[in-house]
C-alpha cells in the first residue's frame, strides 16, 4: 500500500516535469525593432542626399564666384590697360606740342638776336672796325679770332670795347656773366639753336653762334658742349690750333662733361693733322688709359692704326 502510493507520487513529479520540459518556448517578437531601424534608415537616406545636394550647391557656387572674380579682375585689368594706353598717347602729344613749342622759341630766339644785330649796327655806323664785332653778324662768313682774348671781348658793349682799346687805360674788361642772373631757359634756347646751325652744317654762322654763347654763358650748364663744337668747327676750317685751344678748354675747365673723352680724341686728330704725329699718339693713348671700352677708345685705335702706330 505504502509502495504504491510512493510510485503514484513519483509519476506525478514525472508528469509535471516533463510537462515543463517539453513547454513551447516563448516567441520573441523584434519587428518593431527592425521597423524603426527601417524608419531611421528611410529618414537619413533622404538627409544624406540632401546634405549631398548641400555640398554640390555650395561647390557650384564657390566655382561660379571664382568665375566672377577671375572675370572681374580680367576687366579691372582691361580697363587700366586702356588708361594707360590712353595716358601714353596724351603723354605724346604732350611731347610734340612741347617740340614745336620749342622749336618755335628757338627761331624767336634766333630772330631777336638778328633784329638786334641789325640795330646796333645801324645805330652805331661810325665806330671803330673793333667795336663792330660786338655782336655776331648775320652772313654767312668765318669769324677771324687770333685768341682767347678777343673771343672773351667779343660781345661786350661798343662803349667798353672802345675804352678798353685806348692805350691810357690798361683796364681787363671781363664779360658779364648771364647765367648767373638770366633764366636757364634762356641758355637751353641759346645753345639749342647754334647747335641747329652745326646740324645743318651752316659752320660760319655756328661758329660765331657759339662764341657768342661761351661768353653769355662761360658757365653754364651748356657751355663744355659749346666749347667742344666750337673745338670740331675750327677743325673744319682746319685752323688746328684754335681747335685744340677749345678742346683743351672742356678738359681744364670742365673734367667731368661727357664731352671730355671725345675732346681728347680730337686733340689727338688736330695733332695728327697738324704733323706732330708723337704728340698726336700721346693724347690717342691718353684716350685709351682714361677711357677704355668706349666708342671713343675704338676711334683712338683706328687713328693710331692708321698712324702706324700699334
Amino acid at each position: 500500500m505504502i509502495k504504491s502510493h510512493r510510485l503514484l507520487l513519483c509519476l506525478c513529479f514525472t508528469w509535471i516535469v516533463s510537462s515543463q520540459v517539453f513547454a513551447e518556448a516563448p516567441v520573441v517578437d523584434d519587428s518593431e525593432n527592425f521597423a524603426i531601424l527601417d524608419e531611421q534608415a528611410a529618414t537619413e537616406q533622404p538627409v544624406a542626399k540632401a546634405q549631398l545636394e548641400d555640398i554640390d550647391n555650395e561647390e557650384e557656387i564657390a566655382l561660379a564666384q571664382d568665375n566672377r572674380t577671375s572675370n572681374d579682375a580680367n576687366a579691372g585689368l582691361l580697363d587700366k590697360l586702356q588708361g594707360m594706353q590712353q595716358e601714353l598717347q596724351e603723354l605724346r602729344g604732350q611731347l610734340e606740342v612741347q617740340a614745336h613749342d620749342l622749336k618755335l622759341l628757338q627761331q624767336q630766339q634766333l630772330a631777336f638776336y638778328k633784329d638786334l644785330d641789325a640795330r646796333l649796327r645801324s645805330s652805331n655806323p661810325g665806330k671803330s672796325a673793333q667795336a663792330t664785332q660786338a655782336i655776331p653778324e648775320d652772313k654767312p662768313t668765318a669769324l677771324s679770332i687770333d685768341d682767347s682774348t678777343a673771343a672773351k671781348t667779343s660781345t661786350l658793349p661798343v662803349e667798353s670795347t672802345v675804352k678798353s682799346s685806348t692805350p691810357k687805360e690798361n683796364i681787363s674788361v671781363q664779360p658779364v656773366n648771364h647765367a648767373s642772373r638770366g633764366n636757364p631757359a634762356d641758355e637751353q634756347i641759346s645753345y639749342l639753336a647754334a647747335y641747329d646751325l652745326v646740324k645743318t652744317k651752316r659752320f660760319d654762322e655756328a661758329l660765331k653762334a657759339m662764341q657768342t654763347f661761351v661768353t653769355h654763358y662761360p658757365q653754364g650748364g651748356y657751355t663744355a658742349n659749346a666749347q667742344y663744337w666750337l673745338g670740331e668747327l675750327y677743325l673744319v676750317k682746319n685752323n688746328y690750333s684754335k681747335a685744340i685751344e677749345h678742346f683743351e678748354i672742356v678738359l681744364k675747365q670742365f673734367p667731368s662733361s661727357s664731352k671730355a673723352a671725345a675732346s681728347t680724341l680730337k686733340i689727338g686728330y688736330a695733332l695728327a693733322a697738324s704733323g706732330k704725329i708723337e704728340d698726336a699718339r700721346m693724347r690717342l693713348q691718353e684716350v685709351l688709359r682714361n677711357y677704355p671700352d668706349t666708342p671713343t677708345a675704338q676711334l683712338a685705335t683706328i687713328k693710331l692704326e692708321s698712324l702706324g702706330v700699334s
